[in-house]
């Protein structure tokens, strides 16, 4: 397959999320009430689906292109029901200037709480063979994902701390500016780096749950399988899913009595909204 001839050739990766412009559009166009309305069903911010675009680091090529296809109702439960809820992305292989679909992330329903049942995302080709899963262990006081085969052979692991700058107090600049998680093999020798990178000033003020990842391969016989390249990008997808997708610019205020009021009277009022550059 073409998109593993060149994930064979990489041997690093940077993965940009992509801002949310339909929330930017929409305060342009004085539609912000509506998205209100909609988000007060809940009693939480709009949701839109995440997109990123996936490139090899070294020359500028993009290889693909990841975006999210959780229904419009499954993607607002997610605020309040967290990893239980379902979510699906689609990665299509751009690098020879299509968008053909190769593989699918799935995360189905499941209730997990603390160490039980935990969080799990089946990585599958357009037939649905199933090409390998993530497992999120319930960690303590770290952030961690682990790689396995369809058998649940264990191909490698991410490991980082919670203590780093970029966890307790991101900002766009210098070592508060990132989060590394060191790549590691079954014996737990270092093969790899995946770093969550602060995109911007520009992005991380009205869009601070925007992020950029680098990815790493070092000299391992663990990505002599280019599907294990595959594998550590839908790592990223999912890290960026699981710890960093909460923007502190929403508000979980809801409508008070005022502002339904306001709404039915066709009156102004103040309203929040999560903005978004792209």
């Amino acid at each position: 397959m073409a998109f593993l001839d060149a994930l064979n050739d990489t041997t690093s990766i940077k993965i940009c999320e992509h801002a949310r412009l339909l929330e930017v559009a929409s305060a342009m166009l004085g539609q912000e009430r509506l998205l209100r309305v909609a988000a007060c069903l809940l009693g939480q911010q709009i949701e839109e689906a995440n997109k990123y675009s996936i490139r090899d680091k070294l020359n500028g090529r993009q290889l693909f292109y990841a975006v999210e296809q959780t229904d419009c109702l499954t993607m607002q439960l997610k605020q309040c029901l967290g990893e239980c809820a379902a979510w699906h992305v689609d990665i299509l292989w751009t690098g020879q200037g299509g968008a053909d679909k190769v593989m699918q992330m799935s995360r189905d329903w499941t209730c997990s709480c603390c160490w039980l049942n935990r969080p799990t995302v089946y990585i599958a080709d357009t037939s649905g063979q199933q090409l390998g899963k993530l497992i999120d262990p319930c960690n303590l006081c770290e952030t961690g994902l682990e790689a396995q085969t369809p058998d649940g052979e264990t191909i490698f692991y991410a490991n980082g701390g919670c203590c780093q700058l970029g966890v307790c107090c991101p900002l766009p600049c210098g070592p508060c500016s990132k989060v590394e998680y060191e790549i590691q093999d079954p014996e737990g020798s270092p093969i790899g780096l995946l770093t969550k990178k602060v995109p911007g000033i520009c992005k991380f003020c009205f869009a601070p749950d925007v992020d950029n990842y680098l990815l790493f391969f070092g000299e391992s016989d663990v990505w002599a399988d280019p599907m294990h390249k595959a594998l550590m990008i839908s790592m990223a997808i999912l890290m960026d899913f699981r710890y960093f997708s909460e923007n502190p610019n929403d508000e979980d205020d809801g409508l008070v009595d005022g502002d339904m009021i306001a709404l039915n009277s066709g009156e102004s009022g103040h309203h929040n909204m999560t903005i978004g550059l792209e």
